[in-house]
């Protein structure tokens, strides 16, 4: 049996694959050791930092499977863990898709994939990624290493990029204080890795440091397991809940909704009272008439939409999508409700997807327009804090498609936001389309949209339109360069709108513009001699707190 701890996992050094086109032979079965210490500081306690140390040791087993038509996936069922689960590799044998058979709640989802993490490595070392883990994603170097009697890969992590909101919500960074780990591939994954790693996470009360020392060895003779007996489509995976009863249900919706409403909720944190809703997954729909009919407090209804966003199931994804319909003449509780589906990372469901398609092809109604505004530019929010999945590419093309085919204005200049916000740069190219429209909103979303997807090539487009562009939105093009590390034409050119353009507004977004840029010497110095003619009171201020602001430290996008 294998006892697992969420952080060990959370921390668990990322094991490989040399090779995914191996399916027909490649089914390996491993052992693995891993010891953890672990020392905790919570400043609040006011105590001596805790320690814990745990060491785990099992079998796994790996086997390849389909998910439909799709190639590419593995299953890796655990014998303490009933349910299936799966996982996708890209071509350069990275992770990027998880399946879950069962509804899984995030805890169990983040155990089981720190062991799917044990699975991957880079194939390809001439053009190395940025991996990810369940804390986030990160930077790594592989050497090559050959030994008398075998090829060795030497890995190890050089820095976290704070990029994972929701771990972003615990911890404010986190540091690779040591990392060090060999590998013996082979064209079936590997035949052993071992290694040791030290991380240091930080949050504001909150300081964790892990050591680990782990190996992991492929096994010469085979064990039982009911993995290479189970239906090659994961799809097609029994699942192993069992359904509640219609009574079953009923006695825990009335507890719910007792829990909800005959207590002051608003006592409770958010984070807390997700945990607490759990147990009621499979009636969290009762909780729409608690909303709609304000059978609780405005203050306890925010708390618990915030609690619906932590919680993010099927179930609760499906009840915050549901109350986007039929809620027009109350834009707050859809408003809210948007809020609360931007704050989940899990995959989306298919039902939440099809609500969300349903809503987009139908017309979001609202009585407020802004409301109706924001729900299409959150649907890019909402595919950029999520994990990549088939419903979020449904979501994704639908997008692309109304802004193709639609014929009103508003709305395709709200999805093409969505898209900026999505951060996704297949989407460059269209948006640098509509950057000449007639129309001045189209054009503003589409300078905004480059803006916030932050790569070179949007950046490259953004700067063309900006040296040719009719002097329409100018504030807009100025603040969307600001999120780049202009180059010294564009640069200068913004620093004439600074100093010279009649509008105080294009000014101050210049100054702001300017202020993010490292290489500001010269910048510095004729904005101080801008001074003496500034009129504007803001304008004057920014400029000031730019002249003594401390260095920027941005990365170079340009």
């Amino acid at each position: 049996m294998i006892s697992l701890h969420r952080l060990l996992l959370q921390t668990a050094p990322l094991l490989a694959l040399f090779s995914i086109n191996t399916f027909a032979t490649c089914q390996p079965q491993f052992k693995f050791e891993v010891e953890s210490s672990t020392h905790f500081n919570y400043s609040k306690l006011n105590q001596p930092a805790q320690r814990s140390d745990i060491k785990i040791e099992g079998k796994l087993s790996v086997s390849a499977v389909n998910k439909g038509a799709a190639k590419n996936w593995w299953s890796m069922p655990l014998p303490n863990y009933e349910r299936p689960f799966a996982f996708k590799l890209d071509e350069n044998g990275l992770i990027s898709q998880f399946y879950f058979a069962d509804e899984t709640d995030s805890q169990l989802q983040d155990q089981l994939k720190g062991l799917a993490y044990y699975l991957q490595y880079q194939k390809t070392l001439s053009e190395l990624e940025s991996e990810h883990d369940t804390l986030g994603e990160y930077t790594a170097v592989y050497q090559q290493k050959v030994t008398a009697d075998k090829p060795v890969l030497l890995f190890s992590k050089k820095n976290y990029q704070q990029k994972n909101t929701q771990k972003l919500a615990i911890f404010s960074h986190i540091d690779v204080l040591y990392s060090e780990h060999e590998i013996t591939p082979s064209t079936c994954f590997l035949n052993d890795r071992q290694g040791n790693e030290k991380l240091r996470m930080v949050g504001q009360d909150l300081t964790f440091v892990s050591n680990q020392q782990f190996k992991i060895n492929k096994l010469a003779h085979p064990f039982k397991t009911t993995l290479f007996t189970m239906p090659n489509d994961v799809l097609l995976w029994q699942s192993n809940q069992i359904p509640l009863t219609q009574a079953e249900k009923e006695r825990l919706r009335k507890e719910l909704l007792a829990f909800i409403t005959q207590q002051d909720i608003t006592q409770i944190d958010a984070h807390t009272l997700a945990i607490l809703l759990k147990k009621y997954n499979a009636v969290i729909g009762a909780l729409r008439d608690v909303i709609l009919t304000k059978m609780i407090t405005d203050k306890a209804q925010m708390r618990l939409f915030n609690a619906l966003g932590q919680l993010d199931t099927a179930a609760s994804q499906t009840l915050l999508s549901n109350l986007l319909q039929n809620t027009e003449k109350q834009p707050q509780i859809q408003f809210r409700a948007l809020r609360a589906l931007t704050q989940g990372t899990n995959v989306l469901s298919q039902q939440a997807t099809d609500t969300l398609l349903s809503i987009l092809n139908n017309g979001f109604l609202s009585q407020d327009s802004e409301v109706s505004s924001s729900f299409y530019m959150t649907l890019g929010i909402l595919l950029n804090n999520r994990q990549n999945s088939e419903h979020s590419q449904q979501l994704s093309n639908a997008i692309v498609e109304h802004i193709t085919l639609s014929e009103n204005d508003d709305k395709k200049a709200d999805l093409i936001t969505a898209l900026g916000n999505s951060r996704n740069e297949e989407h460059v190219a269209l948006i640098d389309s509509y950057l000449n429209d007639s129309n001045p909103r189209i054009e503003k979303a589409s300078i905004r949209a480059l803006g916030m997807i932050q790569t070179q090539s949007a950046y490259s487009n953004l700067e063309q339109h900006f040296n040719r562009h009719s002097g329409r939105n100018t504030k807009a093009m100025v603040s969307a360069l600001g999120n780049y590390q202009m180059q010294p034409k564009t640069s200068d050119a913004v620093l004439n709108l600074a100093v010279n353009n009649t509008d105080a507004q294009v000014r101050y977004a210049s100054i702001n513009a300017l202020a993010k840029q490292q290489n500001n010497t010269g910048i510095k110095q004729t904005l101080r001699q801008a001074l003496k003619n500034e009129k504007s009171k803001r304008n004057f201020t920014a400029i000031v707190e730019f002249l003594h602001a401390k260095p920027k430290n941005l990365p170079d996008k340009s």
